[in-house]
């Protein structure tokens, strides 16, 4: 009678215990026996001896060899139950037993022999297995070496300990008996087997490959080392090859087994999906073959039934990894629900993608809850990269949904656990770990996005300094640059970016935008194709694009003033004024065509006013200027009159700016100098210096030749000083100077001989409500200063102010401010309310 191992050792080796079903004696399927003994077990020389008076016996024996183990069994419990006595049934049915995997039979029975010390060496060694099986492993360990003390010649009993004490944790042990058999015989199969299962116990899959490979090299067609290096294979983590050998011997592997292999090629495939690749187009290529092969499992999979429900959900689960790499967001987000629907419980590894969809999908109150997840998964020091890349997607969640404490408290602990240095096996020198730089470059976005400029500046320089050759690095430092106002700064830094990665698309991205901040006008398109052509499903890229879309739309500018309530004779009551200008897209990159209509009324002493005029002209724009030419009509109760303004902007770098503009009947002129007939042409020079977004002052000067021969010169320094920043709370210090001074005093309209302002005032800018481009800030104003004028000595000036702004999907704004002023006008304390609104359009 063949005798055979039990077929659990293969299952043991990859699943760590769980018993697989049994394979028939005579077939092949054993690791754990050397081949004398397989020969001793197929002669069975002892069990027909014992038997051979009993036909009946041998019967079910030959069939129990067969694999027809139940009759047999049978037969012999109540063979044993009739006669305990009977020492031949009782160890043929441990032997039989442990071919059916029955090992709690298998000890039950050896439980009732009176004597266990002289029992046969195969009967020992189903005994010691079953023991295996029950995971007891130190009686196990002691059954086989006590094997190996009395029957030295059979191998089975040195595999098993080998086995068992790569079961029980002792794999050094295990690898050094296991090598020391396949030193003492080399081509020995099963010892080569045995050696490959103590290394893959100790974490050494490819050492276990070698192993396999080398028993796969003697015995190709032994079914049971096809299975071992199939196994081997999958652990080193070739999937295809595996499924490869698999094909080769497909009378071994059931359709479940198969897929299973198929599933493990495809996952593999996912994972080389998201690994960059050597050309754009191959981008995706691997992605899209990964879900062609998910597209023919999961009917085949569904097709098994209930028996394959385990890997329909792992094949349904692994698939969002590869909807992910494809950037097929939404379908991610979408199996996602539907599996969590059906109660299927998505680990860990998966559902970054899915809150990385969330993300994508701009919604990153899904989002943040299951980045928290992958995070508490993944416990500092178990898997550093995983953990970090969880906490800067709960960093970017909670900053999308403007929750920028949490989101800070993401940063610092991330920035926090990740040592600048790490200690590399085999290299003797500390190496930088480039986890603290892309802790330190999120920190620094942070910082940018709760508007700390000043703080993400500083961090980005400092990082530059340290890794001058990193372009990521100087892209994110030149989006700092451009927050603070300064182009320039960031084109250099680009340009430095790009001597090291030219198609990077960060640093392209990033070029785009400075390009539009400086009117590069063809620069921005090139780069805005190059990066939308190359990366379609990039936020980053369709960002750039975008801005640029909004760049060539028409825009609409409407500005306008209600006075409330006035007892001032200066000011009129009923006051009111409104402009629109519409400008037209872009034409030829540079130029822009406009027209606007505006209208003006007021009562005063003398009577109402009503002022309309007309404008139309052409802007062109360039690197560094921008210049303005208009004709106009103006109607102020005496026919229409033709007037024309020019203006001039020219940036001499990031901090300063100058500028002029010469008008001819200026709209600028006091409705009540247009009541008597009286227009007023003119010019305005001015130059800004601007160190940063929260610092800016200008100086203007405005000299002015009214029509009744009187000439005005204005003078005045303004400036905006920031002193608190929060992310939805700014404060700004605003400056006002201002002085005149006419040549005449003798007007109709008021015309002090010489004065001067000088109001000090407080600004705070309130976020309300952000999501993404849409805003809503409410603002609150107070101030208190003097005014001074020439024959009527100094006043103090008052001022209190509240607005709105709302702006929304890159295209419309829309804002209003109420403010209440009293101040003296030639000695007269006057009191005003005025509302000022504007409102911006593209389309």
């Amino acid at each position: 009678m063949k005798r055979r191992e039990r077929a659990r050792d293969g299952a043991l080796r990859r699943q760590g215990g769980r018993r697989r079903a049994p394979a028939k004696p005579g077939t092949g399927l054993t690791t754990g026996l050397t081949t004398g003994l397989a020969a001793g077990l197929a002669a069975m020389c002892w069990l027909p001896a014992l038997a051979h008076a009993d036909t009946d016996y041998d019967a079910l024996i030959r069939r129990a060899r067969a694999g027809d183990y139940a009759p047999a069994l049978a037969m012999l419990r109540e063979r044993v139950a009739r006669a305990p006595a009977d020492q031949r049934a009782a160890w043929d049915r441990i032997v039989i037993a442990s071919w059916a995997g029955r090992p709690g039979e298998v000890l039950e029975a050896h439980g009732h022999l009176d004597e266990t010390r002289a029992l046969p060496p195969e009967v020992l060694a189903a005994v010691a297995g079953a023991l295996r099986d029950e995971r007891r492993w130190d009686e196990a360990l002691a059954r086989y070496r006590e094997g190996r003390q009395r029957f030295p010649a059979q191998a089975v009993f040195a595999l098993g300990e080998v086995k068992v004490l790569a079961d029980r944790g002792q794999a050094v042990e295990a690898v050094a008996l296991g090598q020391a058999l396949v030193q003492r015989e080399p081509a020995a199969v099963d010892s080569r087997l045995a050696l490959a299962y103590a290394q893959a116990r100790a974490g050494e899959p490819y050492a276990a490959l070698f192993e396999v490979d080398q028993a796969y090299l003697r015995a190709p067609q032994r079914a049971e080392v096809v299975r071992e290096y199939v196994g081997a294979l999958q652990r080193a983590g070739l999937p295809e090859a595996a499924l490869r050998v698999a094909g080769e011997h497909a009378e071994l592997f059931d359709q479940r087994a198969r897929l299973g292999l198929e599933l493990d090629a495809v996952a593999e495939l996912v994972r080389l999906a998201d690994l960059p690749t050597r050309t754009e187009a191959e981008r995706f290529a691997i992605a899209d073959r990964a879900l062609a092969r998910y597209d023919a499992l999961l009917p085949a999979l569904r097709a098994l039934g209930p028996s394959a429900a385990p890997q329909l959900r792992r094949a349904r689960i692994d698939r969002l990894a590869a909807l992910h790499a494809r950037v097929r967001m939404q379908e991610v987000a979408s199996e996602y629900e539907a599996l969590r629907a059906e109660g299927v419980e998505v680990p860990a590894y998966a559902l970054g993608d899915v809150a990385a969809a969330y993300l994508y999908l701009r919604q990153p109150e899904q989002a943040a809850p299951l980045f928290r997840q992958v995070r508490d998964a993944y416990p500092q020091g178990l898997d550093a990269e995983a953990r970090l890349k969880a906490q800067t997607g709960l960093y970017y969640a909670h900053a999308e949904a403007e929750a920028f404490d949490p989101a800070a408290q993401a940063v610092a602990q991330a920035s926090a656990e990740q040592p600048r240095w790490r200690w590399v096996r085999g290299q003797p020198m500390r190496q930088p770990n480039d986890l603290w730089l892309q802790a330190e470059q999120t920190a620094s976005r942070a910082d940018l996005q709760a508007d700390a400029t000043g703080s993400a500046q500083q961090k980005l320089e400092e990082l530059v300094r340290k890794a001058p050759g990193h372009s990521g690095l100087r892209a994110a430092l030149a989006d700092v640059y451009r927050a603070r106002g300064w182009p320039r700064a960031a084109e250099g830094e680009l340009k430095l970016a790009e001597t090291q990665t030219p198609r990077s698309l960060a640093v392209e991205v990033q070029q785009g935008h400075a390009a539009l901040d400086l009117q590069e006008w063809r620069q921005a398109e090139l780069l805005r194709d190059d990066t939308l052509a190359r990366f379609p499903e990039d936020l980053t890229a369709r960002r750039l694009d975008r801005e640029w879309q909004v760049h060539n739309k028409a825009e609409l500018r409407i500005e306008g003033y209600r006075g409330l309530a006035t007892d001032s004779a200066v000011v009129g009551n009923g006051n009111f004024g409104i402009e629109a200008v519409l400008y037209t897209p872009p034409i030829n990159y540079d130029w822009r065509a406009f027209g606007g209509i505006g209208y003006a009324t007021g009562r005063f002493d003398e009577g109402r006013v009503d002022y309309r005029w007309a404008r139309a002209g052409a802007q062109w724009r360039v690197r560094d200027l921008t210049v303005e030419g208009e004709l106009s009509l103006h109607g102020y109760g005496q026919g229409a009159r033709q007037g024309g303004r020019i203006a001039a902007d020219y940036d001499i770098d990031d901090r300063w700016r100058v500028g002029a503009s010469a008008a001819l009947r200026s709209t600028g002129t006091p409705l009540q100098a247009l009541k008597h007939g009286i227009y007023a042409d003119t010019v305005q020079a001015y130059a800004r210096w601007r160190r940063s977004e929260a610092s800016e002052w200008m100086l203007t000067v405005a000299p002015s030749r009214f029509s009744d021969g009187n000439d005005r010169l204005e003078a005045g320094v303004s400036g905006v000083q920031r002193f608190y920043t929060a992310p939805h709370l700014k404060a700004d210090l605003l400056v006002d100077l201002w002085a005149s001074r006419n040549s005449r005093a003798d007007t109709p309209y008021y015309n002090p001989r010489s004065d001067l302002t000088v109001l000090p005032s407080v600004r705070l800018t309130h976020t309300l409500y952000r999501r993404y481009e849409t805003v809503w800030e409410q603002q609150f104003l107070a101030g208190t200063g003097a005014y001074s004028q020439r024959g009527f000595g100094t006043g103090a000036i008052l001022l209190l102010g509240y607005g709105q702004r709302w702006r929304t999907n890159d295209v419309f704004e829309v804002g209003a401010t109420v403010t209440g002023t009293s101040r003296p006008y030639d000695g007269q304390r006057e009191r005003e309310l005025r509302i000022v609104f504007d409102l911006t359009y593209r389309f």
